[in-house]
Protein backbone atom coordinates (compact mmCIF):
# COMPACT_ATOMS: atom_id res chain seq x y z
CA UNK A 1 0.00 0.00 0.00
CA UNK A 2 2.88 2.28 0.74
CA UNK A 3 4.34 1.80 -2.72
CA UNK A 4 0.95 2.29 -4.32
CA UNK A 5 0.57 5.69 -2.70
CA UNK A 6 4.06 6.74 -3.80
CA UNK A 7 3.30 5.83 -7.40
CA UNK A 8 -0.23 7.15 -7.41
CA UNK A 9 0.66 10.79 -6.90
CA UNK A 10 3.17 11.06 -9.83
CA UNK A 11 0.82 9.17 -12.15
CA UNK A 12 -2.09 11.39 -11.14
CA UNK A 13 0.07 14.46 -11.68
CA UNK A 14 1.17 13.30 -15.13
CA UNK A 15 -2.39 12.56 -16.16
CA UNK A 16 -3.49 15.97 -14.95
CA UNK A 17 -0.76 17.69 -16.93
CA UNK A 18 -1.62 15.66 -20.02
CA UNK A 19 -5.25 16.66 -19.83
CA UNK A 20 -4.57 20.29 -19.01
CA UNK A 21 -1.72 20.90 -21.51
CA UNK A 22 -3.88 20.91 -24.66
CA UNK A 23 -6.19 23.41 -23.07
CA UNK A 24 -3.25 25.76 -22.65
CA UNK A 25 -2.97 25.83 -26.45
CA UNK A 26 -6.71 25.90 -26.99
CA UNK A 27 -8.33 28.63 -29.00
CA UNK A 28 -11.98 29.51 -29.04
CA UNK A 29 -12.09 30.07 -32.81
CA UNK A 30 -10.20 27.07 -34.25
CA UNK A 31 -12.51 24.11 -33.83
CA UNK A 32 -13.61 22.80 -37.22
CA UNK A 33 -11.42 25.21 -39.18
CA UNK A 34 -9.77 23.74 -42.29
CA UNK A 35 -6.28 24.59 -40.93
CA UNK A 36 -6.97 23.63 -37.30
CA UNK A 37 -4.51 20.73 -37.06
CA UNK A 38 -1.77 22.60 -38.90
CA UNK A 39 -2.14 25.67 -36.69
CA UNK A 40 -2.16 23.64 -33.47
CA UNK A 41 1.03 21.84 -34.50
CA UNK A 42 2.84 25.10 -35.17
CA UNK A 43 1.60 26.56 -31.89
CA UNK A 44 3.00 23.54 -30.02
CA UNK A 45 6.34 24.20 -31.70
CA UNK A 46 6.03 27.85 -30.61
CA UNK A 47 6.28 28.97 -34.24
CA UNK A 48 2.86 30.62 -34.07
CA UNK A 49 1.10 32.32 -31.19
CA UNK A 50 -2.46 33.38 -30.48
CA UNK A 51 -3.90 36.46 -28.86
CA UNK A 52 -4.36 37.17 -25.13
CA UNK A 53 -8.13 36.66 -25.46
CA UNK A 54 -7.53 32.97 -26.31
CA UNK A 55 -8.26 33.45 -30.02
CA UNK A 56 -6.06 32.72 -33.00
CA UNK A 57 -8.09 34.62 -35.61
CA UNK A 58 -7.19 32.25 -38.47
CA UNK A 59 -9.01 34.21 -41.16
CA UNK A 60 -7.47 37.56 -40.23
CA UNK A 61 -4.86 39.05 -42.54
CA UNK A 62 -1.21 39.19 -41.55
CA UNK A 63 1.18 42.13 -41.75
CA UNK A 64 4.67 42.18 -43.23
CA UNK A 65 6.12 42.71 -39.75
CA UNK A 66 4.27 39.69 -38.35
CA UNK A 67 5.34 37.52 -41.27
CA UNK A 68 8.95 38.68 -40.90
CA UNK A 69 8.98 37.63 -37.25
CA UNK A 70 7.45 34.22 -37.96
CA UNK A 71 9.96 33.45 -40.71
CA UNK A 72 12.97 34.82 -38.85
CA UNK A 73 12.14 32.74 -35.76
CA UNK A 74 11.17 29.60 -37.68
CA UNK A 75 14.27 29.51 -39.85
CA UNK A 76 16.68 31.15 -37.39
CA UNK A 77 17.47 34.16 -39.56
CA UNK A 78 19.63 36.89 -38.06
CA UNK A 79 20.45 40.36 -39.42
CA UNK A 80 24.07 40.74 -40.47
CA UNK A 81 24.50 44.23 -41.90
CA UNK A 82 22.88 46.19 -39.07
CA UNK A 83 21.13 48.40 -41.60
CA UNK A 84 17.47 49.23 -41.11
CA UNK A 85 14.73 50.41 -43.42
CA UNK A 86 13.51 53.98 -43.19
CA UNK A 87 10.29 52.96 -41.43
CA UNK A 88 11.53 50.22 -39.06
CA UNK A 89 14.19 52.04 -37.02
CA UNK A 90 11.83 52.27 -34.01
CA UNK A 91 9.53 49.39 -34.91
CA UNK A 92 9.19 46.27 -32.74
CA UNK A 93 9.98 44.10 -35.79
CA UNK A 94 13.21 45.95 -36.64
CA UNK A 95 15.50 42.93 -36.15
CA UNK A 96 13.19 40.51 -37.94
CA UNK A 97 12.72 42.84 -40.90
CA UNK A 98 16.47 43.42 -41.10
CA UNK A 99 17.13 39.67 -41.18
CA UNK A 100 14.83 39.11 -44.16
CA UNK A 101 16.09 42.19 -46.00
CA UNK A 102 19.71 41.07 -45.53
CA UNK A 103 18.87 37.69 -47.08
CA UNK A 104 16.98 39.40 -49.95
CA UNK A 105 13.86 37.52 -48.95
CA UNK A 106 11.87 40.74 -48.65
CA UNK A 107 12.91 43.61 -50.91
CA UNK A 108 12.37 47.15 -49.53
CA UNK A 109 10.40 49.58 -51.66
CA UNK A 110 12.38 52.81 -52.01
CA UNK A 111 14.09 52.01 -48.73
CA UNK A 112 10.82 51.33 -46.86
CA UNK A 113 9.70 48.01 -45.40
CA UNK A 114 6.02 48.90 -44.82
CA UNK A 115 5.80 46.75 -41.69
CA UNK A 116 2.07 47.28 -41.04
CA UNK A 117 0.93 46.60 -44.59
CA UNK A 118 -1.08 43.39 -45.01
CA UNK A 119 0.57 40.67 -47.10
CA UNK A 120 -1.13 39.59 -50.33
CA UNK A 121 -1.15 36.02 -51.58
CA UNK A 122 1.31 36.91 -54.33
CA UNK A 123 3.69 38.56 -51.85
CA UNK A 124 3.49 35.61 -49.48
CA UNK A 125 4.34 33.08 -52.19
CA UNK A 126 7.18 35.23 -53.53
CA UNK A 127 8.68 35.57 -50.06
CA UNK A 128 8.42 31.86 -49.28
CA UNK A 129 9.99 30.73 -52.57
CA UNK A 130 12.89 33.11 -51.93
CA UNK A 131 13.20 31.62 -48.47
CA UNK A 132 13.64 28.20 -50.08
CA UNK A 133 16.34 29.69 -52.28
CA UNK A 134 14.29 28.71 -55.31
CA UNK A 135 13.91 32.07 -57.00
CA UNK A 136 16.18 35.05 -56.42
CA UNK A 137 15.00 38.56 -57.34
CA UNK A 138 17.74 38.85 -59.98
CA UNK A 139 16.82 35.58 -61.68
CA UNK A 140 14.68 35.63 -64.79
CA UNK A 141 13.19 32.25 -65.66
CA UNK A 142 11.91 31.16 -69.04
CA UNK A 143 9.45 28.79 -67.44
CA UNK A 144 7.49 26.67 -69.93
CA UNK A 145 4.68 25.12 -67.92
CA UNK A 146 0.92 24.93 -68.22
CA UNK A 147 -0.54 27.55 -65.85
CA UNK A 148 -2.21 26.08 -62.77
CA UNK A 149 -4.62 29.00 -62.37
CA UNK A 150 -6.86 30.73 -64.89
CA UNK A 151 -5.94 34.20 -63.62
CA UNK A 152 -2.16 33.67 -63.61
CA UNK A 153 -0.64 33.50 -67.08
CA UNK A 154 2.98 33.55 -68.22
CA UNK A 155 3.08 37.35 -68.42
CA UNK A 156 1.62 37.76 -64.93
CA UNK A 157 3.79 39.14 -62.15
CA UNK A 158 4.89 36.34 -59.87
CA UNK A 159 4.04 33.63 -62.43
CA UNK A 160 7.19 31.59 -61.79
CA UNK A 161 6.94 31.78 -58.01
CA UNK A 162 3.25 30.87 -57.94
CA UNK A 163 3.71 27.94 -60.30
CA UNK A 164 6.67 26.58 -58.34
CA UNK A 165 4.77 26.91 -55.06
CA UNK A 166 1.78 25.14 -56.56
CA UNK A 167 3.88 22.24 -57.82
CA UNK A 168 5.71 21.92 -54.52
CA UNK A 169 2.40 21.56 -52.70
CA UNK A 170 2.88 24.66 -50.58
CA UNK A 171 -0.44 26.33 -51.39
CA UNK A 172 -3.64 25.72 -49.41
CA UNK A 173 -6.00 23.24 -51.00
CA UNK A 174 -8.83 25.73 -51.35
CA UNK A 175 -6.76 27.74 -53.85
CA UNK A 176 -8.51 26.16 -56.80
CA UNK A 177 -9.04 27.46 -60.34
CA UNK A 178 -8.19 31.09 -59.50
CA UNK A 179 -5.26 32.23 -57.41
CA UNK A 180 -6.50 35.79 -56.81
CA UNK A 181 -3.01 37.27 -56.25
CA UNK A 182 -4.27 40.56 -54.77
CA UNK A 183 -6.31 38.83 -52.04
CA UNK A 184 -4.85 39.22 -48.56
CA UNK A 185 -3.18 36.09 -47.17
CA UNK A 186 -4.81 34.96 -43.94
CA UNK A 187 -3.06 33.72 -40.82
CA UNK A 188 -4.35 30.26 -41.66
CA UNK A 189 -2.91 30.52 -45.19
CA UNK A 190 0.50 31.44 -43.80
CA UNK A 191 0.35 28.63 -41.23
CA UNK A 192 -0.40 26.10 -43.95
CA UNK A 193 2.36 27.37 -46.26
CA UNK A 194 4.99 27.40 -43.51
CA UNK A 195 4.00 23.91 -42.38
CA UNK A 196 4.42 22.57 -45.93
CA UNK A 197 7.58 24.62 -46.42
CA UNK A 198 9.20 22.86 -43.48
CA UNK A 199 8.55 19.53 -45.21
CA UNK A 200 10.31 20.48 -48.44
CA UNK A 201 13.60 18.62 -48.85
CA UNK A 202 16.50 19.69 -51.03
CA UNK A 203 19.44 17.93 -52.61
CA UNK A 204 22.47 19.86 -53.79
CA UNK A 205 25.30 18.28 -55.68
CA UNK A 206 27.13 17.68 -58.95
CA UNK A 207 25.78 15.74 -61.94
CA UNK A 208 27.82 12.63 -62.66
CA UNK A 209 25.76 11.21 -65.51
CA UNK A 210 22.52 11.78 -67.42
CA UNK A 211 20.20 9.37 -69.20
CA UNK A 212 18.00 11.15 -71.70
CA UNK A 213 15.86 8.08 -72.44
CA UNK A 214 14.89 7.37 -68.84
CA UNK A 215 15.18 10.92 -67.48
CA UNK A 216 17.52 9.75 -64.72
CA UNK A 217 20.23 12.02 -63.36
CA UNK A 218 23.05 10.61 -61.25
CA UNK A 219 23.94 13.19 -58.61
CA UNK A 220 26.84 13.29 -56.17
CA UNK A 221 25.67 15.15 -53.02
CA UNK A 222 27.92 18.03 -52.01
CA UNK A 223 27.68 17.34 -48.28
CA UNK A 224 29.75 14.64 -46.60
CA UNK A 225 30.54 11.31 -48.14
CA UNK A 226 27.04 10.39 -49.18
CA UNK A 227 26.64 7.95 -52.02
CA UNK A 228 25.48 9.15 -55.43
CA UNK A 229 21.71 9.44 -55.79
CA UNK A 230 19.42 8.92 -58.75
CA UNK A 231 16.92 11.69 -59.52
CA UNK A 232 14.08 10.93 -61.91
CA UNK A 233 13.05 13.89 -64.04
CA UNK A 234 9.48 13.02 -64.99
CA UNK A 235 6.89 14.75 -67.16
CA UNK A 236 5.68 16.83 -64.19
CA UNK A 237 9.16 17.83 -63.06
CA UNK A 238 10.11 21.45 -63.77
CA UNK A 239 13.73 21.48 -64.95
CA UNK A 240 15.70 24.66 -65.58
CA UNK A 241 19.24 24.74 -66.88
CA UNK A 242 20.86 28.17 -66.59
CA UNK A 243 17.36 29.52 -65.80
CA UNK A 244 15.92 28.16 -69.06
CA UNK A 245 13.40 25.32 -69.32
CA UNK A 246 15.22 22.18 -70.40
CA UNK A 247 14.97 18.40 -70.62
CA UNK A 248 16.98 15.82 -68.72
CA UNK A 249 19.14 15.11 -71.77
CA UNK A 250 20.29 18.75 -71.89
CA UNK A 251 21.81 18.56 -68.42
CA UNK A 252 25.56 17.92 -68.66
CA UNK A 253 27.95 16.01 -66.46
CA UNK A 254 29.63 18.49 -64.14
CA UNK A 255 26.56 20.73 -63.82
CA UNK A 256 25.77 21.99 -60.34
CA UNK A 257 22.33 20.77 -59.38
CA UNK A 258 19.68 21.63 -56.79
CA UNK A 259 16.63 19.39 -56.47
CA UNK A 260 13.51 20.32 -54.50
CA UNK A 261 11.29 17.47 -53.28
CA UNK A 262 7.66 17.95 -52.28
CA UNK A 263 6.32 16.57 -48.97
CA UNK A 264 5.80 13.21 -50.73
CA UNK A 265 9.55 13.08 -51.59
CA UNK A 266 8.88 13.51 -55.29
CA UNK A 267 11.40 15.67 -57.22
CA UNK A 268 9.31 18.59 -58.40
CA UNK A 269 11.77 21.32 -59.31
CA UNK A 270 15.36 21.00 -60.54
CA UNK A 271 17.83 23.84 -61.10
CA UNK A 272 21.02 23.10 -63.03
CA UNK A 273 23.89 25.47 -63.74
CA UNK A 274 26.83 24.80 -65.99
CA UNK A 275 28.61 25.69 -69.22
CA UNK A 276 26.53 27.92 -71.46
CA UNK A 277 25.62 25.95 -74.59
CA UNK A 278 24.29 27.00 -77.97
CA UNK A 279 20.88 25.67 -76.91
CA UNK A 280 20.94 28.07 -73.93
CA UNK A 281 21.54 31.04 -76.21
CA UNK A 282 18.91 30.00 -78.76
CA UNK A 283 16.34 29.34 -76.02
CA UNK A 284 17.05 32.74 -74.50
CA UNK A 285 16.53 34.41 -77.89
CA UNK A 286 13.30 32.45 -78.34
CA UNK A 287 12.08 33.70 -74.96
CA UNK A 288 12.95 37.29 -75.92
CA UNK A 289 10.61 37.09 -78.94
CA UNK A 290 7.92 35.46 -76.74
CA UNK A 291 8.50 32.10 -78.46
CA UNK A 292 7.10 33.28 -81.80
CA UNK A 293 10.30 31.67 -83.08
CA UNK A 294 11.50 28.34 -81.75
CA UNK A 295 15.20 27.79 -80.95
CA UNK A 296 15.40 25.63 -84.09
CA UNK A 297 13.94 28.39 -86.26
CA UNK A 298 16.33 30.95 -84.80
CA UNK A 299 19.24 28.62 -85.53
CA UNK A 300 18.08 28.29 -89.14
CA UNK A 301 17.77 32.07 -89.56
CA UNK A 302 21.23 32.63 -88.08
CA UNK A 303 22.56 30.07 -90.54
CA UNK A 304 20.94 31.98 -93.43
CA UNK A 305 18.35 29.27 -94.10
CA UNK A 306 15.30 31.52 -94.38
CA UNK A 307 13.46 29.17 -96.70
CA UNK A 308 13.13 26.46 -94.02
CA UNK A 309 11.22 28.78 -91.68
CA UNK A 310 9.42 31.12 -94.06
CA UNK A 311 6.41 28.86 -94.64
CA UNK A 312 5.84 28.35 -90.92
CA UNK A 313 5.96 32.10 -90.32
CA UNK A 314 3.96 33.29 -93.32
CA UNK A 315 0.59 33.41 -91.56
CA UNK A 316 1.95 35.17 -88.46
CA UNK A 317 3.93 37.71 -90.48
CA UNK A 318 0.95 38.37 -92.76
CA UNK A 319 -1.30 39.15 -89.79
CA UNK A 320 1.32 41.32 -88.14
CA UNK A 321 1.75 43.40 -91.30
CA UNK A 322 -2.01 43.94 -91.49
CA UNK A 323 -1.94 45.08 -87.87
CA UNK A 324 0.72 47.63 -88.80
CA UNK A 325 -1.62 49.09 -91.43
CA UNK A 326 -0.45 47.40 -94.64
CA UNK A 327 -3.06 46.25 -97.14
CA UNK A 328 -3.43 42.55 -97.95
CA UNK A 329 -1.86 43.22 -101.37
CA UNK A 330 1.18 44.87 -99.80
CA UNK A 331 1.63 42.15 -97.21
CA UNK A 332 1.40 39.46 -99.87
CA UNK A 333 3.88 41.30 -102.11
CA UNK A 334 6.39 41.46 -99.25
CA UNK A 335 6.02 37.77 -98.43
CA UNK A 336 6.42 36.89 -102.13
CA UNK A 337 9.37 39.29 -102.35
CA UNK A 338 7.69 40.92 -105.37
CA UNK A 339 9.31 44.31 -104.98
CA UNK A 340 8.10 45.58 -108.36
CA UNK A 341 4.50 44.80 -107.50
CA UNK A 342 5.04 46.18 -104.02
CA UNK A 343 6.06 49.52 -105.52
CA UNK A 344 2.85 49.48 -107.56
CA UNK A 345 0.50 48.74 -104.67
CA UNK A 346 2.39 51.14 -102.40
CA UNK A 347 1.65 53.96 -104.84
CA UNK A 348 -2.04 53.11 -104.58
CA UNK A 349 -1.79 53.46 -100.81
CA UNK A 350 -0.01 56.77 -101.14
CA UNK A 351 -2.52 58.00 -103.70
CA UNK A 352 -5.34 57.16 -101.31
CA UNK A 353 -3.65 59.04 -98.50
CA UNK A 354 -2.94 62.03 -100.76
CA UNK A 355 -6.56 62.06 -101.93
CA UNK A 356 -7.82 62.41 -98.39
CA UNK A 357 -5.24 65.04 -97.49
CA UNK A 358 -5.79 67.25 -100.58
CA UNK A 359 -9.52 66.62 -100.97
CA UNK A 360 -9.22 65.27 -104.52
CA UNK A 361 -10.13 61.93 -106.11
CA UNK A 362 -7.80 58.97 -105.85
CA UNK A 363 -7.37 58.87 -109.63
CA UNK A 364 -6.16 62.46 -109.74
CA UNK A 365 -3.79 61.74 -106.86
CA UNK A 366 -2.39 58.72 -108.69
CA UNK A 367 -1.91 60.78 -111.84
CA UNK A 368 0.04 63.35 -109.82
CA UNK A 369 2.27 60.63 -108.39
CA UNK A 370 2.85 59.17 -111.86
CA UNK A 371 3.58 62.67 -113.23
CA UNK A 372 1.21 61.89 -116.11
CA UNK A 373 0.32 65.38 -117.41
CA UNK A 374 -2.39 64.23 -119.80
CA UNK A 375 -4.21 62.24 -117.13
CA UNK A 376 -3.83 65.12 -114.71
CA UNK A 377 -5.56 67.42 -117.18
CA UNK A 378 -8.34 64.92 -117.84
CA UNK A 379 -9.10 64.18 -114.20
CA UNK A 380 -8.77 67.82 -113.22
CA UNK A 381 -11.26 68.76 -115.92
CA UNK A 382 -13.73 66.20 -114.52
CA UNK A 383 -13.16 67.53 -111.00
CA UNK A 384 -13.92 71.10 -112.08
CA UNK A 385 -17.05 70.12 -114.02
CA UNK A 386 -18.37 68.11 -111.06
CA UNK A 387 -17.69 71.04 -108.76
CA UNK A 388 -19.38 73.53 -111.06
CA UNK A 389 -22.49 71.40 -111.49
CA UNK A 390 -22.74 70.96 -107.79
CA UNK A 391 -22.62 74.69 -107.20
CA UNK A 392 -25.22 75.38 -109.88
CA UNK A 393 -27.63 72.77 -108.54
CA UNK A 394 -26.81 73.76 -104.95
CA UNK A 395 -26.61 70.17 -103.94
CA UNK A 396 -23.02 69.38 -104.55
CA UNK A 397 -19.85 69.82 -102.54
CA UNK A 398 -18.67 73.22 -101.42
CA UNK A 399 -15.09 72.56 -102.40
CA UNK A 400 -13.26 70.68 -105.14
CA UNK A 401 -12.50 67.08 -104.53
CA UNK A 402 -15.46 66.02 -102.44
CA UNK A 403 -16.95 64.34 -105.52
CA UNK A 404 -17.51 60.62 -105.22
CA UNK A 405 -16.29 60.14 -108.76
CA UNK A 406 -13.47 57.58 -108.97
CA UNK A 407 -13.10 57.29 -112.73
Amino acid sequence: MFHYRRLFFPIFLLLSLFLIAPAAHGFSDLEGHWAEETIRNLVRLEILHGYPDKTFRPDQSITRAELAKILAVTFNLKPSSGQTCSDTADHWAKEYAGALVDKKIIIPENGAFHPERPVTREEAVTILTRLLNIKHPEEEYTLKVTPSFTDIIEDSAGFAEIELASRLGILPGYYQQEFNPSYLASRADIAWMISRLRQIKTLRGTVLDTNEASGLLTVKPEEGKQEARLVLVGDETVLLRNNISAKAGQVLAGDKLTVFFNPQDKPVFVKAYGEVTQNDLLSRLSAMVKERLTPEQIAAILAGDWESVKDALTGELYNQMLNYGLTPAEAEAILMQDWQYLDLVSRDRLAEALSGYLGITRDLSRALLDRDLERIKEYAKIELITYALGRILDQGPSAPGASSYNG
